[in-house]
């Protein structure tokens, strides 16, 4: 699937160096000369996926930084390479802690700048891949009652159906019916998906 690459800046030679670059290592590139011009984009069409966005902090009518605010309050998601001539270590610091991927101080080599990107957009995906297992097992483990959470997690721990009758204070017949059961519910077959499924779920708490 090909990439997508955002750039806001206003200057047009600008824009058109890092259109032909991008084009060359066969990106999809749109350009966009104001805050504005981007976000209203992003209004009107659909986000594109594996996407990236190379963003100019000092634009004409919007600081750089309340671009990040704007697009967290749209709910648009996507990695945020800032880049400046002028950025000091506060607007550093904010940017990163809004959500950037990183700050490259103006000039940066446009190969850094492409490889910054990739980048970006790598570790972007892996960590939505990671989310969606999350969320997934996450919904998995919900669709048991308390008392199936409660074997699962134990039978999830190694434990034998005994060791679980006996911390549950239940008998091992009583046991092995509700882990036969959670196997039912779940679709799986073994302890060890299981056990997957309360790892991932964990990091979502």
């Amino acid at each position: 699937m090909q990439q997508t690459v955002y750039i806001v800046d206003d200057d047009e030679l600008i824009q058109e160096s890092l259109m032909l670059a991008f084009e060359q290592q066969d990106y999809a590139v749109a350009c966009f000369s104001t805050a504005n011009e981007y976000l209203t984009h992003l209004e009107q069409h659909t986000l594109a996926e594996h996407s990236a966005l190379v963003l100019d902090l000092s634009l004409p009518d919007m600081h750089g930084l309340e671009v990040q605010s704007r697009l967290a309050k749209l709910g648009m998601s996507l990695p945020i390479i800032v880049y400046s001539g002028t950025a000091d270590v506060p607007h550093t610091v904010q940017a990163l802690t809004q959500g950037a991927y990183t700050l490259l101080q103006n000039p940066v080599s446009i190969t850094t700048l492409i490889k910054t990107v990739q980048q970006a957009i790598d570790a972007f995906s892996a960590t939505q891949v990671q989310r969606q297992r999350v969320k997934e097992a996450t919904e998995q483990i919900s669709k048991l009652s308390k008392r199936e959470r409660d074997v699962a997690k134990l039978a999830a721990q190694g434990f034998s159906a005994q060791k679980v009758a006996d911390t549950l204070f239940i008998s091992p017949r009583t046991a092995e019916a509700h882990k036969s059961n959670i196997f039912t519910k779940l679709d799986i077959n073994s302890v060890a998906t299981l056990a997957q499924y309360f790892a991932l779920a964990e990091t979502h708490d």
